[in-house]
């Protein structure tokens, strides 16, 4: 299967700070300080991206963290973090008058 290059919105600083300002407000709403929230959101940035299924983020080394997380956490924090982006990209769209997907 080929590989495909990630889509373009991804790097771009508008979704990814509207991604980490939803991330941040719904971990809040599930019980999580913005602290640990912040910390958190680059790791999943390199290993979530715009997979459903976080495999790389549960096997993640997550030394030096000021947080600990068992599996059911960070699945819950992925699933969050899957939700804020969908958020995120729709705000994103409707920002730069596209019809959001």
């Amino acid at each position: 299967m080929p590989q495909t290059s990630p889509p373009a919105f991804l790097s771009d600083d508008r979704f990814i700070n509207e991604h980490r300002k939803v991330f941040v407000m719904f971990m809040g709403r599930g019980g999580y300080s913005e602290e640990m929230s912040t910390e958190e959101f680059p790791r999943l940035q390199q290993t979530v991206k715009l997979d459903a299924y976080p495999i790389a983020y549960l096997r993640l080394q997550r030394t030096g963290s000021r947080f600990a997380l068992d599996r059911r956490r960070k699945m819950e924090i992925a699933e969050i973090y899957h939700k804020a982006g969908e958020h995120a990209h729709y705000g994103y769209c409707i920002a730069l008058g596209i019809k959001p997907e």
